[in-house]
C-alpha cells in the first residue's frame, strides 16, 4: 500500500492500493463525515494521473473510509473551496473528469452535496442500500456544483435531476439504482467489494480498448464539466453574499429547517 499522507503521525487523507488484478483503489479518510478539501480533491486528481502512467493499472475504485462516502464541503471551513494562494476546489475537480482510466465509485454511506457530484465524476457507481444520496444545495441556499449541472442529468434524466435539485431531497442507494444514479445495487455492507468487482471486469479487457472507447464515449465531458463549474462557482460565490445562504448554514449548524426570506 502507498501513502500518500504527509504527516507520518496521523492517518493519511488518502492511500493507494494496486491489486494483482489491475485495479487500484483510492481510499480518502477524513472523518467523521469525510468532507472533502481542495487539497484532497488535488490528492486524489495527482493519485488517477499517476496511475494513468503505470501499466500495471487498468481500473480505479473510489471510495471511502468510515459510515459516510462523502458530505461534500465542510463551509464551517473558511478554506473549504479556494485555498489561500487562490486555487480553487474546481480546478483540481476538473482534473477528475480529464483523467484516462475508469473509475467506479463505492459508496456505501451519505453522498451528499458536492460529495454526490464526486461520486458522479465515477464512470459507475456501486451503491449499498444503505447509501444516501442528496442534491441538498438548495436547502442551504446555493446552487449546485461540482459540475452535477452537467452530470445529474445525464444519469437520471432532466426532470429528476430538476426534482433533486429543486428539493434536496434523500434517497437511499434502493432508489438511486431505480433512478440511474447507482448503475449497481450491492449488497449491503458490500459496495466496495462489489465496485471492485466491476473494475475488476473491466481491467480484464484489452486497456488500449477501454482507454479508447472511454475517450470517445466521454469526449465532451471534460469540457462540459469545466465549463459547467465555471459557472457553477460563479453563482455560488454571488449567493454566499445572501440572507439565504446564511440562514441556511445556520440551520445546518442548528440541525433545524431553515427559514428562508428570498433575499
Amino acid at each position: 500500500m502507498t501513502d500518500l499522507g504527509t504527516a507520518a503521525t496521523t492517518p493519511p487523507e488518502l492511500t493507494v492500493e494496486l491489486s494483482d488484478d489491475y485495479v487500484a483503489t483510492l481510499e480518502f479518510n477524513r472523518p467523521p463525515s469525510n468532507y472533502f478539501s481542495p487539497g484532497l480533491i488535488r490528492q486524489i486528481a495527482d493519485a488517477c494521473d499517476e496511475l494513468a502512467a503505470d501499466a500495471r493499472c487498468r481500473a480505479i475504485v473510489l471510495c471511502s473510509a468510515g459510515r459516510v462516502f462523502c458530505a461534500g464541503a465542510d463551509f464551517s471551513d473558511k478554506n473549504a473551496i479556494g485555498e489561500p494562494d487562490g486555487s480553487h476546489l474546481y480546478d483540481y475537480a476538473a482534473r477528475l473528469f480529464e483523467q484516462p482510466l475508469p473509475i467506479v465509485a463505492a459508496i456505501q454511506g451519505a453522498a451528499i452535496g458536492g460529495g454526490l457530484g464526486l461520486a458522479m465524476a465515477a464512470d459507475f457507481r456501486v451503491a449499498a442500500p444503505e447509501a444516501r444520496f442528496a442534491a441538498n444545495f438548495a436547502l442551504i441556499g446555493i446552487h449546485q456544483g461540482f459540475a452535477l449541472t452537467v452530470t445529474l442529468p445525464a444519469a437520471v434524466g432532466r426532470q429528476t435531476a430538476l426534482d433533486l435539485l429543486y428539493t434536496g431531497r434523500r434517497i437511499n442507494g434502493t432508489q438511486a439504482h431505480a433512478l440511474g444514479l447507482a448503475d449497481r445495487l450491492a449488497e449491503p455492507g458490500q459496495a466496495r467489494t462489489q465496485a471492485h468487482a466491476l473494475a475488476a471486469e473491466i481491467a480484464a479487457s484489452a486497456p488500449l480498448a477501454v482507454r479508447s472507447i472511454r475517450a470517445t464515449m466521454r469526449a465532451e465531458l471534460a469540457s462540459q464539466a469545466r465549463a459547467a463549474m465555471a459557472h457553477e462557482r460563479e453563482e455560488q460565490e454571488r449567493l454566499m453574499h445572501t440572507a439565504d445562504w446564511r440562514e441556511g448554514i445556520a440551520a445546518v449548524s442548528a440541525r433545524r429547517p431553515a427559514s428562508f426570506s428570498g433575499r
